[in-house]
């Protein structure tokens, strides 16, 4: 049963009535197009997130990876991004043939901004494009082409908050549960830890590209 609360902001009017509105410097800084500031912190990025719906409206948030530059942009209102070994559940991929509109966020390590892009994304085979976007000579199966219809810069707030980049316990992992460890409560495994984490770092190792 979804938990209940009293009070519930159900429409814009509200949320304003309590945050208030954005600057004008907030409201005009975003851009329909890949600009030289936005195209230089792509190239630098190793690290991004995308945001996308299936047709229930049901939401997902997904990593990607890779030496940084991996996403190429192939002209100011156009991004690909390589798909790599995965999982294979390509939620992403399944959302977009339904709804192709995606939200990315990237970033740099040590830089406290991020950089959102928004648009409308279409999955290609072309080699030409795939050709662009291989590693170590391996060229992925299929890329994500993004189409651009806004770009903006997010302020460092959120990044100096949480001390994302500066404040990193050295015994986290001794905190956190291993990845073996989730996945085998998670999926019921009748595994022990030590074989799935064989399997995992095999994975880790051998299955990047």
């Amino acid at each position: 049963m979804q938990k209940q609360f009293k009070e519930v902001i159900t429409t814009e009017a509200q949320l304003r009535a309590i945050m208030g509105t954005p600057s004008e410097v907030v409201k005009n800084k975003t851009i329909t197009i890949l600009d030289k500031h936005c195209r230089k912190f792509i190239e630098h990025s190793p690290f991004l997130t995308i945001a996308s719906t299936n047709a229930k409206g049901e939401a997902d948030v997904s990593p990607k990876g890779d030496p940084a530059g991996f996403v190429k942009v192939l002209d100011d209102r156009t991004l690909a991004i390589p798909e790599r070994l995965g999982n294979k559940r390509a939620d992403t991929f399944v959302n977009i043939l339904h709804n192709p509109g995606v939200g990315l966020l990237f970033f740099i390590p040590g830089i406290k901004e991020t950089l959102r892009v928004n648009g409308k994304a279409q999955i290609v085979t072309d080699l030409a494009i795939r050709e662009q976007l291989a590693v170590k000579n391996k060229l992925p199966k299929f890329a994500l082409i993004v189409q651009v219809e806004e770009a903006f810069m997010h302020c460092s707030k959120c990044m100096i908050r949480s001390k994302f980049w500066t404040d990193i316990d050295p015994g986290i992992r001794q905190k956190v549960p291993s990845l073996a460890e989730i996945i085998i409560d998670h999926a019921k495994l009748d595994a022990p830890v030590e074989q799935v984490e064989i399997y995992l770092k095999d994975s880790e190792k051998n299955h990047l590209y």
